[in-house]
């Protein structure tokens, strides 16, 4: 088992040079997969550091923030039983976003809705947690969701509708969404076993970006400018992850004070021009396909693609495997573990050129 140890993360995120191996670097494994590795079903906060450590992690991803909320959870996602596991006949539950009109629609829905309080969150997963971790271990609290809860809200039609039929809609919403995610961040920057925070904040699919990126710098870059402001203030690094074509905005999200990107998912962007173009600016996190390689490829054509991205992407440091967006249940636990397993194989500095 490799002994977990965070300043291998926080090295390449830095871009101080080469650690000791190239780290994983997932925040979101589905249970099921997350079972197969430990050998029992994640219930208890032992269960959680123990897969993560054990699954070769530097680190424990917990999630905080507006999207776990039950306005969010109950009210503007719904739920579509079928089969989605690779390793399994029976079927799951997966939550869906409402595509439609949403929640908020008009200006009449913002002044009526009842916003959650966020000083009211479960924060203690994070004490819990903290206390169990190997000494050199930390946690990634992982927030985000400016953009995200603001299209979860109003539907991605409503709030396409909403820019031109209501436009002072729009920033009310964000402003709303940003101020709740604002207080959430800085709760967490106060806990001590937070080693970084990870901002997961879709904008994209695999073609464009979901919406202007004059909104996106109007009313979404700004929040994570001030949320990136106080986390490095805290010397606390930050990461931004969203699926998709992010080529219109990758100066902007650099520009926001990231130290890291994930997932760059193919084929909207070739990893490599990125490493080549940004890798000075910002570390690079990704992305072993999901399209094919990790949930219909073999074992081994994961371990040539791992093996491949560390030869080109790993040298000088700033590299760190994952994804090409979650682990997600319909990955073949035996396709996790490669990916897993071929990182530490090939992943040890210097790497083999």
């Amino acid at each position: 088992m490799i002994e977990p140890n965070f300043e291998r993360v926080r090295t390449i995120l830095l871009r101080a040079g080469e650690p000791d191996r190239v780290p994983l670097g997932d925040i979101s494994v589905h249970p099921m997969l997350k079972a197969g590795v430990l050998g029992r079903p994640v219930r208890t906060p032992e269960d959680e550091v123990a897969f993560w450590t054990t699954a070769g992690f530097d680190y424990v991803p917990i999630e905080q923030g507006l999207q776990l909320t039950d306005v969010i959870k109950r009210q503007s996602m719904h739920e579509v039983e079928a089969r989605y596991a690779a390793d399994t006949a029976d079927t799951q539950v997966r939550s869906w976003a409402t595509e439609g009109k949403g929640l908020i629609t008009t200006m009449a829905d913002l002044e009526s809705f009842r916003w959650p309080d966020p000083d009211a969150l479960d924060y203690s997963p994070f004490g819990r947690i903290g206390r169990l971790l190997p000494p050199k271990m930390k946690v990634v609290a992982v927030l985000g969701k400016v953009f995200t809860c603001v299209s979860w809200l109003m539907g991605l039609e409503g709030l396409s509708l909403s820019l031109v039929d209501e436009p002072d809609l729009v920033p009310r919403l964000f402003e709303q969404v940003g101020q709740f995610q604002l207080k959430v961040i800085r709760r967490l920057l106060t806990v001590d076993c937070v080693g970084a925070v990870w901002h997961a904040d879709d904008i994209a699919f695999n073609t464009q970006l979901l919406i202007s990126p004059r909104i996106l710098r109007q009313h979404l870059f700004p929040w994570y400018t001030e949320m990136n402001r106080m986390a490095h203030a805290k010397g606390i690094p930050v990461v931004y992850h969203s699926d998709g074509a992010l080529q219109e905005v990758v100066e902007d999200i650099i520009g926001c004070g990231f130290d890291g990107l994930n997932p760059i998912e193919p084929p909207a962007m070739d990893i490599t021009a990125v490493k080549q173009q940004y890798g000075k600016r910002v570390s690079i996190i990704g992305n072993i396909d999901l399209g094919y390689t990790l949930t219909r490829g073999t074992p081994a054509e994961v371990r040539a693609e791992v093996r491949q991205r560390i030869h080109d992407l790993a040298p000088g440091g700033g590299y760190a495997v994952s994804s090409s967006n979650s682990v997600p249940e319909y990955v073949p636990l035996a396709n996790f573990n490669a990916m897993r397993e071929a990182t530490f194989e090939y992943g040890r500095y210097p790497i083999a050129v």
